[in-house]
C-alpha cells in the first residue's frame, strides 16, 4: 500500500529511525553484553534529565559536570516516555518489536488502553513483552535497586526478567546500590533509577524550585554512588527522555471536532504523543480531520504514516499483526508547549500534569550518554 510522506514540522525531530538511523539509547546497556563478563557494572538511569535540561542548569549539578567530557549525546525512542525507554534499553530493541508504544498502549484482545507501569492487573510480562532482556543473555548476576512495590509493576516484569530485586527505602537508594555492588560479586550488573526529578516535573514543572533541588539531590546522589563503588567499577549513566512545561491554556480537546469525537473509540500513548483508536473509520480522514483541529499546534499521521517515516523502527518495515493492533490508527505528535487531551477518555489525572513529554522536540528526545570506569 502506498503511504502518503509526512511534511515534518520544523520544532520536531525526525523520527528516531528515519534515513536508516537508530537511536543510541537502544545500545546504552546491551553493549555492555560485549564486555568482559568479570567486571563490575553499575548502570544508573536519571528519569527526565534531558541533555538540554542539564545544559541550562549546570550551576546545579556538580557532579554531572565534572563528567562532560565522558558525555555524548543520544537520541531516544518514540514516544519520549519511561515505559518505551526502559524496556528499549533493556532489551536493545525498538519500540516496533517490543511493543511498548508509551505509557498507555492497546490491548489487541479488548481494544482498551492498558497502562504500562502497573499492566491493569490484566496483563503477564513475558507475554506482554517477550523480547529476551539483559539478565536472560548473560550468565552474570543482575541486580535492580528499587522499592519493593516495583517487583509487582508490569514495567519491572517485562524490563527486568530474571533480575534479583534488592528494595530500598524512602532514604537509602544509594547506600543500598552501594551495598549491593559490593555484595553481588565481581561480575554484579547494579541497575538503580533516580526518578525524582521526574516525578518533580510532572506534578510542579521543570520551572520550580522543588523541580531544581530535586535536579541538584539527585546530582547529589550520584556523587555519592561514584564516590563509594568499587573501585574498577564501569558506570553507564543514561536518561530516558527530557521534559517540557504545560498549563491548561496549552491543551488541545479532541472532541472540539464533531468528526473526531464520533470517530475515537479509545486514546493511548501520552499527553504528547497520543495514539488514537477508531474503529470502522478510515484513518486517512480521522488523521486529517485532527490536524484540521490541531492546526500548527500538533502533528497527526496515521500509523501507516508514523511506520513509513521510522517513528517505532525501522522506516518502512511493517508491525506485526500483534503490534499494529497496539497501536492504533492515528498518532499525534504535539509541538510547542502544546498537550492532546480527551478528557471523554482520558484520566483527570493527565490533565493535571505540568511537566510533560512524549513528543520529538529535541528538550524531550536528545539525552545524555555517560561512560567511565571508577
Amino acid at each position: 500500500m502506498t503511504t502518503t510522506p509526512v511534511d515534518w514540522s520544523d520544532d520536531l525531530l525526525p523520527p528516531p529511525f528515519a534515513n536508516t538511523d537508530r537511536p543510541g539509547l537502544l545500545d546504552a546497556y546491551t553493549s555492555l553484553l560485549a564486555e568482559p563478563d568479570t567486571g563490575r557494572e553499575l548502570l544508573v538511569l536519571l528519569d527526565g534529565c534531558g541533555t538540554e535540561l542539564l545544559a541550562q542548569h549546570r550551576a546545579l549539578t556538580p557532579t554531572l559536570r565534572g563528567l562532560e567530557s565522558e558525555s555524548r549525546s543520544v537520541r531516544t525512542v518514540a514516544p519520549s516516555t519511561t515505559a518505551t525507554a526502559m524496556v528499549s534499553l533493556h532489551t536493545g530493541c525498538a519500540p516496533a518489536q517490543h511493543g511498548v508504544f508509551g505509557y498507555r498502549t492497546f490491548d489487541p484482545s479488548t481494544g482498551d488502553a492498558v497502562h504500562q507501569l502497573s499492566g491493569d492487573g490484566v496483563l503477564r510480562g513475558e507475554d506482554w513483552m517477550p523480547r529476551p532482556g539483559l539478565a536472560e543473555r548473560s550468565g552474570r548476576r543482575f541486580i535492580q535497586v528499587a522499592p519493593a512495590r516495583h517487583g509487582r509493576s508490569l514495567l519491572s516484569a517485562m524490563a527486568y526478567r530474571g533480575w534479583e530485586l534488592v528494595p530500598h527505602g524512602k532514604h537509602d537508594r544509594a547506600d543500598v546500590a552501594v551495598r549491593a555492588l559490593r555484595r553481588g560479586g565481581d561480575s554484579a550488573v547494579v541497575h538503580v533509577h533516580l526518578d525524582d526529578v521526574d516525578h518533580a516535573g510532572h506534578v510542579h514543572g521543570i520551572d520550580s524550585d522543588t523541580w531544581r533541588e530535586a535536579l541538584a539531590a539527585v546530582d547529589a546522589e550520584l556523587g555519592v554512588l561514584l564516590r563509594r563503588a568499587p573501585a574498577g567499577t564501569r558506570v553507564r549513566i543514561i536518561a530516558d527522555h527530557g521534559m517540557v512545561d504545560t498549563d491548561p491554556e496549552h491543551a488541545v480537546e479532541l472532541d472540539q471536532h464533531p468528526r473526531v469525537r464520533e470517530a475515537v473509540q479509545a486514546i493511548a500513548g501520552e499527553p504528547r504523543a497520543v495514539l488514537l483508536r477508531a474503529p470502522g473509520h478510515d484513518p486517512v480522514h480521522v488523521a486529517a480531520d485532527a490536524q484540521e483541529l490541531l492546526g500548527e499546534r500538533g502533528l497527526a499521521l496515521t500509523t501507516d504514516q508514523a511506520v513509513a517515516a521510522g517513528l517505532w523502527g525501522e522506516a518502512g518495515t511493517a508491525l506485526d499483526e500483534r503490534m499494529r493492533g497496539r497501536a492504533g490508527d492515528v498518532v499525534i505528535l504535539a509541538r510547542g508547549r502544546w498537550t492532546i487531551q480527551c478528557e471523554r477518555l482520558r484520566s483527570p489525572k493527565d490533565s493535571a500534569l505540568i511537566g510533560v513529554h512524549g513528543s520529538l522536540t529535541s528538550a524531550e528526545s536528545v539525552v545524555p550518554l555517560i561512560q567511565l570506569v571508577i
